[in-house]
């Protein structure tokens, strides 16, 4: 599941064994919350000496009821899902101490963003890819669940085996959301409104502004990666995450092939990039599915922007992406599906809008947003996100 890792401070030595089941062999990483180890488990059941990945909170941020719930709250959702692009769920517990604990399939392989450490994918290989996550994410939708924190380094890489592709999975649910039936509200006290969660690099426009999110958001995260393996690059740039959500909120991305004119992106995998990062998440893919349905149809016919394009979507009384920020500035630039001629570029001059704001409620709604994403960020750091 990953390179091996440096010493970890406060890591549990090999050989010591979790919840009577599970012993440590060694680290595979750690993050902000805890340790991921290989471990193998013990015992005389028909999965003794199984190795697996075992996840497990740092001992200081046991009895941090935030972090202790979010963790619950991951196994809860990673016990729904099955798909072969995802890492399923093993076992879930608690020691006699209080540590909590997730077994899950150990993967061998390595992070996504380790592996563009090396130089730019192939194209063909990049589509792949994202087209992979996508059915990761189709799996996670269709449970009522959004990740809210794609990104390459959320992705593990298997090797291709004697008679197995390549294959992608999605990792670390940590940050997902519990959505209703209805796709819009949570079920979860974790998920407050007007709270930022995610990686900057790869926030949708709604997710920035602290503003509720549905399955679009993966969606954008998606269009984001798949701009990254194409081009070397996330589309945007700044030194700091206000800066950088700013950059998602205000400016267009610049066209894939301009960025990377040596790489030879075809007009139709340009124009599925540029839908799939739609300001307003109407005018984006509706779902994975249909991301990943946009690729296949860019790859068999790489002129042909036109048959790119989303299904249209009713007009959104609450769109997702439009909300006080976008209505003070008035419509943002939008993809317009042309004739498939391969010297044309995908994207359309913005659609003129009948009456231009002022520049005082300009500067007033870039001011509104940057003080919601401050608060946003203030707030999630206080609630240990």
């Amino acid at each position: 599941m990953g390179e091996e890792a440096p010493e970890v401070r406060g890591a549990l030595p090999a050989g010591h064994l979790v919840g009577d089941r599970y012993q440590i062999e060694g680290v595979i990483g750690d993050g902000a919350s805890g340790i991921v180890y290989v471990a193998e488990r013990v015992g005389d059941e028909d999965d003794g000496g199984k190795r697996v990945a075992l996840k497990v909170i740092h001992r200081h941020l046991v009895r941090d009821r935030q972090i202790s719930r979010r963790f619950v709250r991951e196994a809860s959702i990673l016990r729904k899902l099955r798909c072969p692009n995802l890492v399923p769920l093993l076992d879930f517990g608690e020691t006699d101490d209080g540590i909590l604990y997730m077994a899950l399939e150990l993967v061998e392989g390595r992070a996504l963003d380790q592996l563009m450490l090396e130089g730019p994918l192939e194209i063909q290989r990049s589509v792949d890819i994202v087209r992979q996550v996508c059915a990761a994410l189709e799996s996670a939708h269709g449970a009522g669940i959004v990740h809210r924190d794609l990104k390459p380094g959320n992705v593990i890489i298997e090797p291709a085996g004697d008679d197995e592709p390549e294959r992608a999975r999605v990792l670390d649910f940590g940050m997902a959301k519990v959505l209703r039936g209805n796709g819009n509200d949570s079920l979860t006290a974790l998920t407050e409104q007007n709270m930022v969660f995610g990686t900057p690099e790869y926030m949708a426009p709604e997710q920035a502004r602290g503003d509720e999110v549905d399955a679009r958001c993966d969606v954008y995260a998606a269009g984001v990666m798949l701009y990254e393996l194409l081009t070397g690059s996330v589309p945007f740039e700044s030194s700091t995450p206000i800066g950088m959500m700013t950059a998602h909120l205000m400016q267009e991305p610049p066209p894939p092939s301009n960025r990377a004119p040596g790489r030879r992106i075809s007009p139709a995998l340009e124009a599925v990039v540029l839908h799939a990062l739609a300001k307003r998440a109407s005018k984006r893919y509706p779902s994975a599915a249909a991301l990943a349905d946009a690729l296949d149809r860019a790859l068999s016919r790489p002129a042909d922007v036109a048959s790119t394009a989303p299904p249209p979507a009713p007009d959104e009384a609450d769109d997702l992406a439009t909300r006080d920020t976008e209505h003070a500035m008035g419509p943002a630039s939008t993809l317009r599906p042309a004739a498939p001629d391969a010297s044309e570029s995908p994207v359309s001059a913005p659609i003129a809008a009948p009456e231009r704001p002022s520049r005082m409620w300009i500067a007033i709604a870039v001011i509104a947003a940057l003080l919601g994403i401050a608060l946003g960020i203030i707030m999630s750091l206080m609630a240990g996100a």
